[in-house]
């Protein structure tokens, strides 16, 4: 039996008060590799920036998000507290775990798990797996594990690696965004592969995510496919710049492993935060202008050049400003520098005001 809740801040008489955690999972960082295979279908808008794509493998680039790890977590956290909930942060980027290690060797006072969101190629598709919560002794042989899938998949040990991690019980294994696709990934081909999946490896699945980023349309259909497999939903924020997690889960649980374990039972509470309801059109700007705006507290990393990569056929990685030799080509002045403008305080308060009568429809 699993007991699932799902409310609305703004819509649900005393918000948070009856809970005394707040949970954030599925949050990005400087360590996420964000791939650009997109990229050349919003360059062809741009008059001549075609020209910029002859020859390149977009496969091969690369940007990664402007938080720090103690950036990303004090965001978070500093969300939830004003909620008057205890915070608990889980960070997952993208097959790499070296923001809760980091977060753990660094002098704070508060529970940091070992997270990842790990990329599954699975048939002709691709799915993405919150892994929280790893044990901190082996968490890198867990990842190296993990990663091995990813670089060379074969389907028979999926089964094998998710029973072996199910079975340490403070961690927990979730499906995010599950109807999500991948670059180039055709919808029909997604769904066979989904039904699967969860033939083979629903025992081992803890929850179905509910995401911040993605319409309510799609969310209801995740909600839908974790009762027909009796899996509790749960929150995933996906941030993956400066806006903090649109979902959060309520809980009184002490420790993420207490946590984990509720869930594991078949209980949770996501609650939605009101910022979810503002027009994805203009979420989704937003998170454009943090990943291409300045952050002059990050000197090796001020610039969105500085933050964009490209990886050669000898595996050798390199920014667009060492590419570029610090010089943006002139084709793209333009499109950054609308996107940069467009981050400056005032000129966001006026684009909110444009789409204020835009609103994800909820139920």
């Amino acid at each position: 039996m699993t007991n699932s809740t799902v409310s609305f801040l703004d819509q649900s008489v005393g918000g948070a008060s009856d809970s005394r955690t707040g949970v954030c999972l599925h949050g990005h960082t400087l360590h996420s590799e964000e791939c650009l295979w997109f990229l050349p279908r919003y360059l062809s808008h741009i008059p001549g920036a075609a020209r910029l794509t002859t020859g390149i493998d977009f496969s091969r680039a690369f940007f990664t998000p402007p938080l720090a790890p103690a950036c990303a977590f004090r965001l978070e956290r500093a969300q939830i507290a004003r909620l008057g909930l205890r915070p608990l942060v889980s960070l997952t980027d993208h097959d790499n775990i070296e923001a809760g290690l980091q977060l753990q060797s660094a002098p704070l006072d508060e529970e940091v798990p070992v997270s990842v969101e790990w990329t599954v190629p699975y048939q002709r598709s691709i799915f993405h797996l919150g892994v929280h919560n790893l044990p901190s002794g082996s968490s890198r042989a867990w990842m190296s594990a993990m990663a091995g899938y990813t670089a060379a998949p074969q389907e028979s040990r999926l089964p094998e690696i998710l029973s072996s991690l199910a079975r340490i019980p403070d961690v927990l294994i979730v499906l995010n965004h599950p109807f999500w696709l991948e670059e180039g990934v055709e919808e029909p081909l997604h769904r066979i592969a989904l039904d699967r999946i969860l033939r083979e490896c629903v025992s081992w699945l803890h929850a179905f995510e509910l995401n911040g980023t993605r319409e309510w349309a799609e969310n209801r259909d995740a909600l839908k496919l974790a009762e027909a497999h009796s899996r509790p939903v749960i929150s995933g924020g996906d941030r993956h710049g400066c806006e903090p997690s649109a979902c959060l889960n309520l809980t009184n649980a002490a420790s993420f492993s207490e946590f984990a374990c509720e869930v594991r039972g078949g209980r949770s509470s996501v609650v939605f935060l009101p910022h979810y309801s503002h027009s994805m059109t203009l979420r989704v700007l937003e998170a454009a202008c943090d990943v291409l705006r300045q952050y002059p507290e990050y000197p090796q990393r001020r610039r969105w050049m500085d933050r964009f990569f490209y990886r050669g056929l000898d595996g050798t990685v390199q920014s667009l400003a060492a590419l570029w030799k610090n010089r943006e080509p002139l084709l793209l002045r333009p499109a950054t520098g609308t996107l940069q403008l467009l981050a400056a305080s005032s000129v966001r308060g006026a684009l909110r005001s444009l789409f204020a009568r835009q609103v994800e429809v909820l139920p």
